[in-house]
């Protein structure tokens, strides 16, 4: 199948030296004191993601932010944006990683009450985790690092000029990150239930970029709210693009892992390329049964595919920018081929 603009240009930019100066401009990327110090206690728990994610992330965290916030907020938002992706992280980590779904729902529970509780938060997650019986269900100093993530990023963003306004979107848009992590669960344990479909109408909010516009519009100078709509169906759109961006980087390395949640092993089952019965056990991977998934899917040479789905949404957010005259998301669009560029130019090293 053959790509079409604009997705084959982006690859074709990326050859051998230039994924190696991308990569470099990563690795030689400094984080803030705040995302440091919150990393590396991260860092301190089994199985915690190497610096050169967080380094990503923050690196390309500007690529996100709307082209409408005033350049004096643009430090703070690329912050704001990597410290939920730690709160993301430690969420992914607890369902695909530890298989620890009590500790997973006493952190969550902080994002589905109504109001801030300083005092008595990790107390109140932890009872309802374990509906006030066994504390052995749940991870406390973990339970107790996730929720001081959480809180570090509300009080980083209760002094953006219109938290209050768009705080209940903001949960609300965090609540389906949730969903979306929970859907992972149910593709990795049960993939004979999972959907290419499900997973663009669940998993891709784990991309949290809704909850980017979020913190984007609390920090506007200019009112959104009668533009909403359009910029919701912006950034629900570059979010897909996103997700497939990360499963094109990320999939080989995660069928290794017994993770079979990406679109594109999803894909290969619903078309019967591979049987759910010869997908790694995701409890206990053999690598020898990973790489034969691993090299049939690549003999069906899906990523183009996916490739050419990239290309068609990416057709999608120009014809919206052009139809809509009052925002100009075009640099925001630019920034979509930025970031599947780095994911191009981490395959060269899979």
């Amino acid at each position: 199948m053959a790509l079409r603009e604009p997705a084959a240009s982006v690859v074709e930019s990326v050859d051998g030296d230039r994924a190696v100066t991308l990569l470099e401009s990563i690795y030689e990327h400094d984080l803030p004191p705040v995302v440091q110090n919150l990393v590396s206690e991260y860092q301190g728990f089994d199985g915690g993601r190497s610096t050169f994610l967080w380094k990503w992330i923050h690196h390309l965290a500007p690529k996100n932010v709307m082209p409408f916030v005033n350049e004096s907020y643009r430090d703070t938002i690329a912050i704001d944006n990597t410290i939920l992706v730690i709160f993301v992280t430690v969420l992914d980590d607890l369902i695909e990683k530890h298989r620890d779904f009590g500790t997973f729902d006493a952190i969550t529970s902080l994002v589905r009450l109504n109001g801030r509780d300083d005092s008595a938060a990790l107390g109140r997650s932890l009872e309802l985790a374990d509906g006030g019986g066994d504390p052995a269900r749940v991870d406390e100093p973990y339970a107790a690092f996730g929720v001081r993530v959480w809180e570090t990023l509300l009080d980083r963003l209760e002094r953006a000029p219109k938290f209050a306004e768009y705080a209940p979107l903001f949960r609300f848009d965090v609540g389906q990150v949730v969903t979306s992590i929970e859907y992972s669960r149910l593709a990795i344990e049960r993939p004979d239930l999972a959907t290419v479909d499900d997973l663009g109408r669940y998993e891709s909010h784990n991309m949290a970029m809704h909850s980017f516009l979020d913190i984007d519009l609390m920090h506007a100078a200019s009112e959104y709210r009668d533009h909403l709509s359009v910029l919701r169906e912006a950034v629900g759109i570059a979010q897909e693009m996103a997700r497939i961006g990360n499963w094109l980087s990320t999939w080989e390395r995660e069928v290794y892992d017994g993770d079979v949640s990406s679109g594109i092993v999803v894909s290969a089952v619903e078309r019967g390329i591979v049987g759910v019965e010869e997908l790694p056990d995701p409890a206990d991977p053999d690598p020898d049964v990973a790489n034969a998934v691993i090299e049939r899917i690549n003999d069906h040479n899906l990523e183009t595919e996916f490739l050419v789905e990239w290309n068609d949404k990416y057709r999608r957010l120009v014809a919206l920018n052009r139809d809509v005259d009052e925002v100009d998301i075009g640099p925001f669009i630019d920034g979509t081929e930025d970031v599947l560029r780095y994911h191009i130019a981490s395959q060269w090293f899979n």
